[in-house]
């Protein structure tokens, strides 16, 4: 395999994919490599006694169940650090899990998976290369990394490739033969990729994790894309019809618009603990077999409520494509839908979301009831001309009025994106279902 063959643009699994798989892990590279991926990367640091670290962060405090600069440890102690994966990610991963060195990676994966390597201590460069000059691992089958000029034009130098990380300098880039510049999201614009592609140099933008800013950075012309949520990003292969929250593990585009939630053990579910504010998280791995019309079925249990006795919620949001939904900000710009809330009371609403911002359209006259803790079947039905919100099997004809709500309008089509959140609650998910 080598970078020159990959088509462009493509995806490399930032950290082997954060939000999927606990960082920088061997066994996270393996799932990423597992799901397909053609390109891992890795945060190098240079240990104590001259070995290398795979870590982002200068130290281990965020991964690890112990503290400290990563600089301090010998490569004998770096292998003796717990990952706290059920801290950092949650749900299906154990803790004990090691972080790995630059050679464990090399040994597993070099010269069969595209390896993106950043010198991430200012010494870390030139131990990186011997490495990969050790264990005869092919040029063509590395981009190496650096936010430094200096580790980047050592990198040329001894005949690598090397992305010249958080700069849109091109005429610099190009003046120094380094092939890659690597801006941050904001900086990427159509006239940068054109310049930069005008004088044979490839663009790679951090960190991508919306499907609606990749399509704007793709058709700005980015050749790579890093991304937390690789598989996501890269397509639509695993968009699933019903949740998978049973098996407690991450999913493609499960991403945070305000917080993720965690995974509950004991009954399958997934969902927020109580909070005093509106929380909401994407679904992206989910969408409907045909966004033009569908029903979406799922059992939602509110729990004990917010001690201020403001009203709480559970609630699910479809919208028209993935931008984060933040309701406590004042708006979410770019977010249209509609939101079909469950009150803590046992009422129905149906809103409708325009910029982030949402209205009624209607409600249930009365209240079923709501039992804490107790598990209530929903089912929201999207046709070309309306909505329905039902206290599902309380959907026929004879149903008492608070069971059901039906709303004539088509202002937003197609809305097969999903979100679920709640509001001054405990709130929890589960049999989340589309046909």
């Amino acid at each position: 395999m080598d970078f020159a063959h990959l088509t462009r643009p493509f995806v490399i699994a930032h950290r082997g994919g954060a939000m999927q798989v606990p960082e920088h892990t061997l066994e996270g590279y393996r799932v990423a490599v597992g799901q397909g991926l053609p390109v891992i990367e890795q945060d190098v640091a240079t240990l104590a006694d001259g070995g290398l670290g795979v870590m982002h962060d200068g130290t281990v405090d965020r991964m690890t169940t112990s503290s400290g600069n990563v600089a301090d440890h010998t490569s004998v102690s770096w292998k003796q650090l717990d990952i706290d994966a059920s801290a950092t990610l949650g749900g299906g991963w154990p803790d004990g899990l090691r972080p790995p060195l630059f050679e464990e990676v090399l040994t597993e994966f070099g010269n069969r998976v595209l390896l993106c390597a950043e010198a991430k201590s200012s010494d870390a460069m030139g131990p990186m290369i011997d490495a990969l000059g050790r264990r005869g691992i092919s040029p063509a089958s590395v981009l190496l990394q650096s936010y430094a000029l200096a580790d980047c034009l050592l990198a040329r130098s001894r005949g690598w490739d090397v992305i010249w990380l958080g700069t849109t300098d091109v005429d610099r880039a190009a003046a120094e033969g380094i092939g890659w510049i690597g801006p941050e999201v904001g900086s990427v614009t159509p006239a940068v990729c054109a310049r930069a592609h005008a004088v044979g140099i490839e663009v790679a933008c951090h960190t991508v994790n919306r499907r609606h800013l990749r399509d704007v950075l793709v058709a700005d012309g980015v050749d790579a894309l890093f991304s937390d949520d690789p598989v996501y990003i890269a397509g639509d292969a695993a968009r699933r019809t019903s949740d998978l929250f049973a098996r407690q593990v991450w999913l493609p585009g499960m991403l945070a618009d305000t917080r993720r939630g965690r995974f509950h053990a004991d009954d399958g579910s997934w969902g927020f603990d109580v909070s005093g504010t509106a929380t909401s998280t994407l679904m992206g791995f989910l969408a409907p077999p045909d966004p033009a019309a569908f029903t979406l079925r799922l059992a939602l249990r509110v729990d004990e409520t917010c001690a201020d006795g403001r009203t709480s919620c559970g609630w699910v949001l479809l919208s028209t494509d993935d931008h984060p939904y933040r309701p406590s900000s004042g708006g979410s710009a770019g977010v249209n839908g509609y939101l079909f809330l469950l009150r803590g009371d046992g009422s129905l609403d149906v809103q409708r979301v325009v910029e982030g911002i949402a209205a009624p359209l209607a409600s249930s006259t009365g209240a079923t009831g709501l039992t804490m803790g107790s598990y209530v079947p929903l089912r929201i039905t999207v046709t070309g001309s309306g909505l329905l919100f039902a206290r599902d099997g309380r959907a026929d004809a004879d149903a008492d009025a608070d069971a059901t709500v039906t709303v004539a309008d088509a202002t937003h089509r197609p809305v097969p994106v999903v979100h679920l959140g709640g509001a001054f609650a405990g709130a929890r998910f589960k049999d989340v279902v589309f046909t």
